[in-house]
């Protein structure tokens, strides 16, 4: 089976897969939550919020022609690297933040660590997996949609001799 990879879209700017051609893409947690030891050695976390911090680089034939957007201002970022849930049960929550023209996709994971590729149908937010038979456990993949503040905007860079136009985006989510 051979899922469509989708393009990455800002604020409904579609960025084609084709022009960026390699398009990378990281998340990382950051919020307000710390990890704390007492007296005599026990860990404590604490935690008040969670939001996620992702970066994009791309190298393309074309730079990503963004210079209109107001970057002091949320944009929506329709996301190109998929997250995931994994779970013993075949019904999993999913965020509500993902993207619609991408559908959820999943796995069987088999008693052996081996992946079986299962439909998915998803009502409201959760995503339920046609069950496999033998499976042990079950893995969810979607594309995030989120909006996030990038005030440094979009930064290029291009190679001349190559004909290469670069380019990064560092956003966290509101």
């Amino acid at each position: 089976m051979i899922r469509q990879q989708p393009d990455l879209t800002i604020n409904g700017l579609r960025l084609p897969l084709r022009v960026g051609a390699e398009i990378q893409q990281t998340y990382e947690g950051i919020g307000g939550f710390t990890a704390r030891r007492l007296g005599a050695g026990a860990l404590i976390t604490q935690q008040t919020w969670r939001k996620i911090r992702t970066s994009l680089s791309a190298r393309g034939i074309a730079p990503p022609g963004l210079d209109a957007i107001d970057w002091s201002q949320p944009v929506t970022l329709g996301c190109v690297a998929a997250r995931s849930i994994q779970s013993i049960s075949n019904a999993i929550a999913i965020p509500a933040a993902r993207r619609t023209d991408a559908s959820p996709y999943g796995w069987a994971i088999n008693a052996i660590g081996l992946l079986e590729p299962t439909p998915v149908t998803v009502a409201g937010n959760t995503a339920t997996l046609t069950p496999v038979a033998g499976a042990v456990g079950y893995q969810v993949f979607w594309y995030p949609l989120l909006t996030v503040v990038a005030i440094a905007g979009v930064q290029n860079s291009f190679d001349a001799v190559g004909a290469v136009a670069g380019w990064e985006l560092m956003a966290e989510e509101v």
